[in-house]
């Protein structure tokens, strides 16, 4: 039978795996830190062939119960980190951690608690009544009543053949059996692609209708609009080429950057002497300042995320002492 989850229900006991070109695991010591749900701590991974590594000495933390958008443009890791996550690839050195276990080891207690949505699947031909008859019991807190729910609002009949279907439709299904799987770790890379647009608003209502609270989910994905309300954290992601030394750009939550800046429309005969950033618009210019009054503004994703990969936004704006932007370009980019 085809594996949709793509997560291979084994476990085993060797502490030193390697990785597809035999090289050896170097595991540092981490202590587990259970107040996150997701640890990675100084991970390295480069693909088998490849000159550059896709990460060197990545360091980041996943909180339970939250939504995470990673976001970055092409190439820059997040559709592996997501497979390093489920533990689909073995990192080359460092160590991931969720919820204590490491992933690489694929031990039966972690496998039953991580659920994996990726950009590219195939559905086995099969009714699909049969595909989660046979996929149900690989998760204990599965349940039925949010299948239902999900494939009703989704206009998804139980009784239809997989092979029948089309990809919307077969994204469809797949979102709702990860949404009933209720999996304390959800990983969904770029789950928006082949919605249409009603679909794509169902999706954003059925995730913050099921979402359990001792969940953690993250979302990759380019298409910032289609998920910018659902978000309660962004990690952005830099390019290996033009990394200084860590691969994040950007680790902050929707609070902190509302408290930080403030998103702004402006017309074109508006001053814009006080921008960070400022992009043009059919109505003006949509613009990013330091949020001095205090005010509570929608945070722009797009517009950050431009003003970010093009150091606009930097650790020097804003109040001094903030943290949460954790690895900046030495020199900012020129307009």
């Amino acid at each position: 039978m085809q594996c949709t989850i793509q997560v291979v229900h084994w476990y085993s006991p060797v502490e030193t795996l390697q990785t597809e070109s035999y090289y050896m695991i170097v595991q540092p010591p981490l202590t587990p830190t259970f107040e996150v749900m997701i640890q990675i701590q100084n991970l390295s991974y480069k693909y088998s062939g490849a000159t550059e590594k896709v990460f060197d000495g990545l360091t980041l933390s996943f909180d339970e119960g939250k939504i995470f958008g990673l976001l970055g443009k092409n190439g820059v890791g997040k559709s592996t980190l997501l497979h390093l996550l489920s533990g689909l690839l073995m990192p080359r050195e460092g160590r991931i951690l969720i919820d204590g276990q490491e992933p690489r080891l694929r031990q039966p207690s972690l496998q039953e608690e991580v659920f994996f949505v990726p950009d590219e699947f195939s559905l086995p031909a099969m009714p699909l009544t049969r595909y989660v008859k046979y996929r149900e019991p690989f998760y204990p807190r599965f349940s039925q009543e949010i299948l239902r729910q999900c494939l009703q609002d989704f206009e998804i009949d139980m009784h239809s053949h997989l092979d029948k279907l089309s990809l919307g439709e077969k994204k469809r299904v797949l979102v709702s059996f990860a949404l009933a799987a209720q999996c304390r770790v959800l990983l969904m890379d770029e789950p928006t692609n082949g919605l249409d647009i009603p679909a794509k608003t169902l999706f954003r209502k059925l995730v913050a209708r099921h979402m359990a609270d001792d969940q953690t989910i993250i979302v990759s994905t380019h298409q910032v609009h289609d998920v910018d309300a659902l978000l309660d954290h962004i990690v952005i992601m830099e390019a290996p080429a033009k990394r200084v030394k860590d691969s994040i750009l950007l680790d902050a939550s929707i609070a902190e950057l509302q408290e930080r800046f403030a998103f702004q429309y402006r017309s074109m005969n508006e001053p814009c002497d006080d921008a960070l950033y400022f992009e043009p618009t059919p109505q003006g210019r949509a613009v990013i300042v330091t949020n001095r009054a205090g005010e509570e503004t929608t945070v722009n994703l797009e517009l950050l995320f431009n003003a970010v990969v093009k150091g606009k936004v930097t650790k020097d704006h804003g109040d001094e002492g903030d943290a949460f932007v954790t690895q900046w370009r030495k020199n900012k980019v020129t307009k």
